[in-house]
């Protein structure tokens, strides 16, 4: 049987009356043929003839013949070419018209197909098996037949049912075994369907749309179901998976928004991306062991949503899987997520507390972003970071324990967490990101600790009811806007700091602090010791200046802001010193005396300048101290010096030669 082929136009049209195929001819093939060959003569001739006039009347204005016997010649020539042309342009028309007609009757088929069945169109197969192609626009109830002429039925063509809005039924055969992508999309008028069991596989986007379809029947044979497959189908209320799936494909059920209830059977591995988003009836739903993975969005606007069972199998939560679950009150996540990824929980604000389990290392940006009604964080010492925005607008949120492990805290981290009151920064952080405690009107006092070394934009603007901030030494920038409209602010810091420049600058009161006691002890490799108690009263005056007491084993360096009488009582060791078990002047110990040594002897000594700790051990002192005097000072550093210099120009010079220089 020929092929009729009509491509690159839109969709379906009922047959004709007869029965018959669309009037696809070659009747209209030869007019077609016949209008173009007139066309073309009407246009060579009349071109010959413009050219036999133009000359006439040329050789007419040079005198060079007569007109009356050309006027008749050109009468008659004319009148034949009219007529001619005439019969083209006419024949034209009648063709254009039939054209038309074979395009609106084929217009809408744009597949191959061999014959016409009913309101169904079909294909043949080598193997003589039969494919429907498409179906009459208008058709209301159709019944797939099992057999054509002799010929088993064996699949449904892509989009074969697509957008044939006006079908509410359709029967499809045993004999089916393949129905393919977007088989019956955009049916919105079918309300029920029964899948045969000699299918085993929903392609992608097959019942995509159909917004009427109520109830489906899936047999156990199906075991994969494609991306998009129900997504659409906003009426229909209840649906059972078959056992044999093992992966709930993207979008699947997106927008099934009656949809109240699902089971997940036990093979199923995987839920993807936006598998259930906008299921804005569905209240409960079932995972089981076998899940490890729930994919992007894949609960998103579950609105109904209360609660949720995560199998232990669980290891990872992909980014905003359950933003927007208004309704969702409580949820455990199990000790097996390693990973939960940014906005997972954002928006879930009826959220009251959550648990983060050991596994996870970090909390993502706006992960519990919106849960206004949070009171309850725990997190674990695991967690090192915490991303930006990952608790904003957790309104409810009144405490939280950062953990000591953690070093970052991001951009907009607890932005508008109105009744947070307290929080503590561990000593490990060394960053605080732009606006991380903006809006927190609640917050009363806060300690940034030594280990961070600037404070971001707007970090704690509109922090109205902050009354103090203690600001380490190590701090060196506060940026812009940091505590605008902190009317009631304190800054505490240190005599001389950024901290006391930015509050004299912003007209911000300044409370110094006291630069903490530091004891520094040095012990001597001893062979006997005797213990003694020594009383000793001191009398030490406020001064910018440490004072600084040294002995041969204890360094003390004191500083008070008032005047203070002390009774200090002091377990003193004696030692009875043995000879250093480093060589003299090779302080870093490394068998040689070179540039390090006399970079540490010199670190040592602008250490102990400004009252800090020199950094080397009691055998490096005595290495250092090449003359001997009991002092690591700049006569030390220029005889190491010399000693590196003489032996790098090749003069093997003792250290009692250099000594006696």
């Amino acid at each position: 049987m020929p092929k009729n082929v009509v491509k690159g136009f839109h969709k379906r049209t009922p047959p004709p009356p007869n029965g018959g195929p669309p009037p696809l001819s070659g009747e209209a093939v030869i007019r077609i043929d016949f209008c173009a060959v007139f066309a073309f003569l009407f246009d060579f001739f009349g071109g010959i003839w413009y050219t036999v006039i133009a000359s006439i009347l040329q050789r007419k204005r040079n005198g060079g013949m007569k007109m009356k016997l050309w006027k008749k010649v050109l009468s008659a020539a004319t009148a034949g070419v009219l007529c001619l042309g005439s019969v083209g342009v006419t024949g034209m028309q009648s063709v254009l018209e039939s054209v038309g007609a074979v395009l609106s009757a084929s217009a809408k088929v744009p597949y191959e197909y061999d014959g016409i069945y009913g309101d169904l169109y079909y294909s043949i197969a080598d193997n003589g098996e039969i494919k429907i192609m498409g179906c009459n626009e208008d058709a209301v109830t159709v019944e797939i037949p099992s057999e054509i002429d002799g010929k088993t039925v064996t699949s449904i063509g892509d989009n074969a049912f697509s957008d044939c809005r006006g079908l509410t039924e359709i029967t499809i055969p045993d004999s089916v075994t393949s129905i393919r992508t977007g088989a019956f999309s955009n049916c919105s008028g079918l309300t029920e369907i029964t899948i045969p069991d000699s299918v085993t596989r929903i392609r992608n986007s097959t019942f995509s749309g159909c917004s009427s379809l109520i109830e489906i029947m899936m047999p156990d044979s199906v075991m994969s179901i494609g991306n998009s497959a129900f997504s659409g189908c906003s009426s229909l209320t209840e649906i059972t998976i078959p056992d044999n799936v093992t992966m709930i494909q993207a979008y699947v059920f997106s927008g099934c928004s009656s949809l109240s209830e699902i089971m997940i059977p036990d093979g199923v591995t995987s839920i993807n991306e936006d598998a259930f988003s906008g299921c804005s009836s569905l209240k409960k739903i079932m995972m089981p062991d076998s899940v490890t993975s729930i994919g992007e969005k894949a609960f998103y606007g579950c609105s109904s949503l209360t609660e949720i069972m995560i199998p232990d199998s669980m290891m990872s939560i992909w980014a905003y899987a359950f933003c927007d679950c208004g309704n969702l009150t409580e949820i455990t996540i199990p000790n097996s997520v390693t990973s939960i990824k940014g906005g997972a929980f954002s928006g879930c604000s009826s959220l009251t507390a959550i648990t983060i389990p050991d596994s996870v290392t970090s909390i993502e940006e706006t992960v519990f972003s919106g849960c206004t009604n949070l009171t309850a964080v725990t997190i674990p010492d695991s967690v090192t970071s915490i991303g930006g925005g990952a608790f904003s607008d957790c309104s409810s949120l009144t405490q939280i324990a950062i953990p000591d492990g953690v070093t970052s805290i991001g951009d907009w981290a607890f932005q508008d967490c109105s009744s947070l009151t307290e929080i503590t920064i561990p000593d490990g952080v060394t960053s605080i990101g732009e606006c991380a405690f903006v809006g927190c009107s609640s917050l009363t006092e806060i300690t940034i600790p030594d280990s961070v070394t600037g404070i971001g934009r707007a970090t704690f603007s509109g922090c109205s009811s902050l009354t103090a901030i203690t600001i380490p030494d190590s701090v060196w920038i506060i940026e812009s806007y940091a505590f605008s409209d902190c009317d009631n602010l304190t800054i505490y810091g240190y005599v001389d700091s950024y901290a006391q420049e930015y509050a004299t600058e912003n007209n911000i009161p300044f409370v110094a602090l006291d630069k903490p006691t530091t004891t520094t002890t040095t012990t001597e490799i001893t062979t006997t010791t005797e213990e003694t108690t020594t009383t000793e009263e001191t009398t030490t005056t406020a001064t910018e200046t440490p004072a600084t007491t040294t002995t041969t084993e204890t360094t003390t360096i004191t500083e008070k802001i008032t005047t203070t009488t002390t009774e200090t009582t002091a377990t003193t060791t004696t030692t009875t010193p043995t000879t250093p078990t480093l060589s003299k002047g090779d302080v870093d110990n490394s068998g040689g005396i070179d540039s390090t040594d006399i970079f540490y002897t010199m670190l040592y000594i602008a250490n102990v300048a400004v009252g800090n700790d020199g950094g080397l051990t009691a055998e490096q002192i005595a290495a250092a101290d090449v003359d001997g005097n009991g002092i690591v000072d700049s006569t030390d550093s220029f005889y190491i010096m010399y000693y590196v210099a003489l032996h790098g120009a090749g003069h093997n010079t003792s250290w009692e030669e250099v000594l006696a220089k």
